[in-house]
């Protein structure tokens, strides 16, 4: 039997290969991390043994770098096994490392760890889950991009027209963002008129912008704080960023309603257990689309307790002399589905009476809010996996069965 690490990387893959013995079948060598390269790899297993069934391969999921080799080793019709790399530095910690170069470190702990059988293989979705996971992180990405936008308008208009929020408090309001991105700053509105401003609305339903508040927002534009610098190029500055927030609007819209098809179309085809989530209060179509993403189908847990040890859902600790404190939640585990719950569990402490009433108990008796959080999202992830796992909408009794 051989026992294949390959540290993976964006040019280059390291690759170990140690035998039955634990000891090293051939020197370590790099492939480059193209088709040739994996065609060579494919060789050398074949210069040690054509019977594939003599490898096991072990690979970190590292994403984007592993996947393609992960499918064209399997596809080679070999072993293939997917590492959480918290696992692999774990184990480097009782490794020997012998005599390996430095390059080959990662790739032979890999190869040992497989020889050791103490590995624990990490999970591979299907297409399904996979692309609502893709989808899912490129909604994050754009709501991240979304408020780097809306906090560089905001800064702008602060020094370029501060009495804006006289009129309009919320300045990314359809009707304050049709105004600002006509004129974007108070010189601009200043040499307005009420009419001008008015015209602009009216193919707004519903605004109740009129020509009083045209002139209250011409007054406090031709009395405002702003010295009118580079009040131009601040202008174009404000009406790019404008289009730019209005493109990525647009496609966070799409996204949202591919995750939707995608969840209450493929997904609860294959699954009817999803449609049974949306009768837990609290729990939102973006909280179940996050963690069916991150996590895959939840059935495979053999435990709620599993289940929330993946997700990662206990907060850090620092203790010092006789005081203890609670911080965030801890890094290990699925960060954006571990967000999704907790924020959930905000939302569940509001909607859901009987989560409120443990949250209060747990606050009760000293608990921090924080800390009553947690307990929360833990409560909430265990809910989930029974109504997802027995296929049944959520029954408050057999939650919650008085003691």
């Amino acid at each position: 039997m051989y026992y294949v690490g390959i540290d993976v990387a964006k040019e280059k893959h390291y690759v170990c290969i140690l035998d039955t013995s634990k000891e090293l079948a051939v020197k370590p060598f790099w492939i480059y991390s193209d088709i040739l390269g994996l065609r060579d790899l494919v060789k050398r297993f074949a210069e040690l043994s054509l019977n594939n069934d003599d490898f096991i391969i072990g690979v970190e999921s590292t994403g984007a770098f592993s996947e393609n080799l992960y499918e064209y080793i399997s596809d080679a019709d070999y072993k293939v096994i997917l590492l959480n790399s918290y696992q692999t530095a774990k184990y480097r910690d009782f490794s020997t490392m012998k005599k390996i170069k430095n390059d080959s470190i990662d790739a032979y702990v890999i190869a040992e760890l497989l020889a050791s059988g103490k590995y624990k293989e990490s999970h591979i979705s299907n297409d399904d889950y996979q692309s609502l996971k893709v989808l899912g992180r490129l909604k994050r990405s754009l709501d991240d991009k979304i408020k780097t936008i809306k906090r560089e308008i905001s800064t702008v208009m602060a020094t370029v027209n501060p009495e804006i929020t006289k009129v309009f408090p919320n300045i990314f309001s359809k009707t304050a963002l049709s105004i600002i991105k006509a004129y974007p700053t108070a010189v601009d509105i200043a040499q307005s008129t009420p009419k001008k401003l008015t015209k602009i609305f009216r193919h707004i339903k519903g605004n109740n912008f009129n020509e009083e508040k045209a002139k209250f927002l011409i007054e406090l534009a031709s009395s405002s704080i702003y010295a009118g610098r580079t009040h131009e190029a601040r202008a174009l500055m404000i009406k790019t960023n404008i289009k730019i927030l209005e493109l990525l609007s647009q496609e966070k819209a799409e996204i949202e309603q591919q995750i939707e098809s995608l969840v209450y179309g493929k997904i609860e085809t294959i699954d009817s257990s999803i449609d049974n989530l949306k009768s837990i209060p609290g729990v939102a179509d973006k909280t179940i689309s996050a963690i069916l993403g991150e996590c895959g189908d939840i059935k495979r847990f053999d435990s709620a307790k599993a289940f929330i040890g993946y997700l990662g859902l206990y907060p850090t600790q620092y203790q010092s002399g006789n005081s203890m404190s609670v911080g965030r939640l801890a890094k290990r585990g699925i960060p954006i589905a571990k967000h999704a719950l907790y924020m959930a569990a905000v939302s569940s402490v509001m909607h859901n009476t009987e989560l409120n009433k443990l949250f209060r108990d747990k606050v009760s008796i000293g608990k921090s809010k924080k800390e009553a959080l947690i307990i929360i999202s833990k409560k909430l992830a265990t809910i989930i996996y029974s109504v997802f796992k027995y296929n049944k909408p959520y029954e408050p009794k057999r939650v919650f069965i008085p003691r």
